[in-house]
């Protein structure tokens, strides 16, 4: 009779000792599924990613199993970051694509930036030169792209400035790198 308040315990722990409530899944209950355009068979709607679309980045961000610190400081006049899509490869919520997108508050300046986050692995062309990020993150450079990876997250910086040398370019996409480090 005296370990009746095990009990309680043991359900209280059970219930809310594990703060990730999503279990190490894609949270689909705030996003909105993008139905597939065109004459789709089944068996393509098995191959094929469901996508999700956030009504917010926060939204986005709050949905996914793992944390990721996106970059506040874009290194031109751009739109808010946005997270476009979340894309389930395997329609379990487990193996994701994510991708954000932004471009320059002046319609005239032609500068787009896109990040794309995976948490599995992807196979990238390393015809690029290694650079050196930080906490002795590697990252691979190659033209208007940086990709690199941390704690079993992939990620793909593409960054397009005509407005800025090859050299400022570089610069710019290690930084937007390093703040999601």
């Amino acid at each position: 009779m005296k370990k009746l308040w095990l009990v309680p315990l043991l359900l209280f722990l059970l219930l809310f000792g594990c703060k990730d409530g999503s279990n190490g899944r894609l949270d689909t209950s705030h996003l909105e599924k993008v139905e597939p355009k065109g004459n789709v068979t089944e068996e393509q709607l098995k191959n094929s990613p469901i996508s999700y679309e956030p009504s917010s980045l926060d939204e986005g961000l709050d949905a996914l199993p793992f944390k990721l610190k996106i970059p506040n400081d874009i290194p031109f006049e751009a739109k808010p970051l946005q997270m476009s899509t979340i894309e389930d490869f395997k329609h379990d919520g487990k193996n994701l694509r994510v991708n954000f997108t932004t471009t320059a508050k002046d319609k005239s300046d032609v500068i787009l930036l896109m990040i794309t986050v995976h948490n599995f692995k992807v196979e990238y062309s390393d015809s690029g030169k290694d650079v050196r990020l930080s906490n002795g993150v590697v990252g691979n450079y190659s033209g208007n792209s940086l990709i690199f990876e941390k704690d079993g997250i992939y990620y793909d910086v593409s960054y397009n400035n005509r407005n800025i040398s090859p050299d400022q370019h570089k610069k710019d996409i290690i930084h937007i790198a390093k703040q999601m480090l």
